[in-house]
């Protein structure tokens, strides 16, 4: 028989939804205290939440008879027309929070306007009433939430540990911290003070206390505008990496959500600084109309639907990488202790958002493409070394591989021209060690360069740069090769059929889910290309982002690049050594090879005099 399920229990059906755990609680009462134009916000709790959390604000307060609404299910302020719903610039909408919490705890509201004597007393157990009362209290709102799921014992067992609980708290009143600098906020645990964020912070010193000590001292500002999207917010050195993504922030008009797409879109502005399987630690804010986000997609509101994702994803990646170049042009050295730059915070926070200042200890200026683009298959004959033999040189499989590309109206085309700033001296080389690392000196600092990363970099960069001014290159496959795909990986792959061809790989539709790789890009290892086709589409169906196309061409030059590299235990010359050195620093990122590896460790003068206690 089909009944009308009471309040009580709707509303308990209804708190497995939006009070999955006593996190859950906090965050909604602090996002209500921010809707609520609070400037200080502070949350108490016992026992990780399970037995107390307390949010009191200084926000605007609420009368008697509002006081009492607020309990009611789907009562809200926030909205009141349809319209409204699909442009929501509020954290909260629902009017689901308060009774849901009411009906799994003993809840307790106490809240006063700026411009009332008294404040209203509201008294709760299980979703009953109890009581209602005036009594004295600071303009604001305070909301006890005492034995959170006292009334339905099968929930409240799933409950992690005390310290459990209290993480997941900590980790999100951070999280709102982060999104609101200009709100204070304290945390309490059994009376003691566990996080404090003064008020009327900016962006950068907020993301210091909550990113960590390890982070503080190596933060780039992010500030990257197109169209309606303003993407802001911090991005760490890719040296102080995570082995999780747990200092990922992202939110979406102050609304603290999870996207893969904009993880996905983060990732690639780190491309080629970080290493396979590490995390960056980073801050995304996102702002965009309204109206261009759907935030009414899962009751806990953080989950959202972009109504078109593709510029969004595009600012986040430009921004990060902007923010990197910027930074790097600040860097003169990196440390033993870091695979990374070590910068000073000061520069590095207040670094320009486009690349300004040249690297300190870079090499003069060369010809343009220095590495490939030239007559010549060996190394420079510049007046500083002697010419390598032909025989021996570095790249000549490389030159080989462009000679493929290149058609007669190329080779005779003039050079194309790299921008290639002013730089100071190329570091004076020492010696070669284990037949993998080159040592050199450079200012007072030794240097210890990866010949392998080091020569991965720079055949990448010129790949790249050689791809930019030479249209598509396509090699037919003697035997296709076939792809059985699921109904929605087709659905996707057809997609992106057009941009893929675009760049030589020629894939066709083979009847039901089935498609035909018939060409691949001259990059491009044959043997490989089923293998990188079924991780694209695996990549594609889990971030849902579109933009494939230079995925699929940083994969290609990856490849490419690390099989043409020098190898370790390789034995160079002082003259290919120095060249290598010099054409490394001429490259845009020199500091890692495309795969995220470093390509140098400095020791400056102090670190060693640290190391042989010269110094303490």
């Amino acid at each position: 028989m089909i009944r009308i399920l009471p309040d009580i229990l709707s509303n308990q059906i209804a708190a497995g939804e939006v009070v999955q755990r006593p996190a859950s609680v906090v965050k909604e009462l602090v996002e209500n205290s921010i809707d609520a134009r609070a400037t200080r916000v502070t949350v108490e709790m016992d026992k990780g939440g399970k037995s107390l959390i307390r949010v009191s604000d200084d926000g605007t307060g609420l009368s008697r008879d509002q006081a009492l609404l607020a309990i009611e299910r789907y009562a809200t302020s926030k909205i009141h027309t349809k319209e409204d719903l699909f442009a929501i610039a509020s954290f909260g909408f629902r009017g689901e929070a308060l009774p849901s919490m009411a009906s799994v705890s003993k809840f307790c509201l106490v809240t006063r306007p700026q411009d009332a004597d008294t404040a209203t007393k509201v008294e709760m157990a299980g979703g009953k009433l109890l009581q209602v009362s005036d009594t004295g209290a600071p303009a604001g709102t305070l909301v006890e939430v005492r034995h959170l799921f006292f009334n339905t014992p099968a929930r409240r067992k799933f409950l992690k540990t005390d310290t459990t609980e209290g993480a997941h708290i900590t980790d999100t009143l951070s999280g709102l911290a982060l999104g609101n600098p200009s709100v204070g906020f304290r945390l309490f645990s059994k009376n003691r003070l566990v996080k404090h964020f003064p008020p009327d912070q900016d962006l950068v010193h907020r993301a210091m206390l909550v990113l960590g000590q390890d982070a503080a001292d190596h933060l780039y500002e992010m500030d990257y505008s197109a169209g309606d999207v303003r993407v802001t917010g911090v991005c760490a050195n890719p040296a102080v990496s995570r082995a999780t993504a747990g200092r990922i922030y992202l939110f979406v008009n102050q609304r603290l959500v999870r996207d893969k797409g904009v993880v996905a879109a983060l990732f690639r502005g780190y491309a080629g600084r970080i290493m396979k399987g590490r995390y960056p630690m980073a801050v995304v804010c996102c702002e965009l109309p309204c109206d261009q986000v759907d935030v009414n997609v899962h009751p806990s509101k953080r989950e959202i639907k972009f109504l078109d994702a593709r510029p969004v994803y595009q600012a986040v990646t430009a921004a990060v990488n902007t923010a990197l170049l910027a930074a790097q042009q600040q860097v003169s050295t990196y440390t033993g202790s870091r695979s990374g730059p070590d910068p000073r915070p000061a520069d590095l926070i207040n670094a320009p958002r486009f690349a300004q200042t040249p690297i300190s200890w870079a090499p003069d200026p060369v010809p343009a493409d220095p590495l490939i683009v030239r007559e010549s298959k060996g190394f420079r004959n510049d007046n500083r070394f002697d010419p390598m033999p032909e025989s021996d040189g570095l790249h000549h499989e490389v030159r080989q591989t462009f000679d493929r590309f290149a058609t007669p109206e190329n080779k005779s085309d003039p050079p194309l021209t790299a921008k290639t700033p002013d730089r100071s001296p190329v570091p004076r080389v020492v010696g070669q060690v284990m037949g993998t690392y080159i040592v050199a000196e450079q200012e007072n600092a030794l240097m210890l360069v990866d010949q392998h990363a080091a020569h991965e970099r720079v055949v990448y960069e010129a790949l790249k740069h050689r791809q930019d001014h030479l249209p598509a290159d396509s090699q037919y496959l003697l035997v296709p090769e076939t792809l059985e795909l699921s109904a929605k990986e087709a659905d996707l792959l057809s997609g992106i059929l057009p941009d893929l061809a675009a760049m030589g790989l020629v894939i066709e539709p083979f009847g039901g889910t089935t498609f035909v790789i018939k060409a691949v890009p001259g990059l491009v290892d044959q043997t490989s290309v089923k293998t990188l086709v079924t991780g694209m589409v695996d990549t594609l169906m889990e971030t849902g982002d579109i933009a494939v196309r230079e995925q699929w061409r940083e994969t290609c030059l990856m490849s490419m690049a690390c099989h043409h590299a020098i190898r370790a235990h390789r034995t160079l010359s002082l003259t290919e050594m120095q060249t290598l050195i010099k054409d490394l620093l001429a490259c845009d990122n020199a500091f890692h090879c495309p795969h995220g590896r470093p390509t140098i460790v400095t020791f400056d003068k102090v670190q060693m005099e640290k190391l042989f206690k010269r110094v303490v």
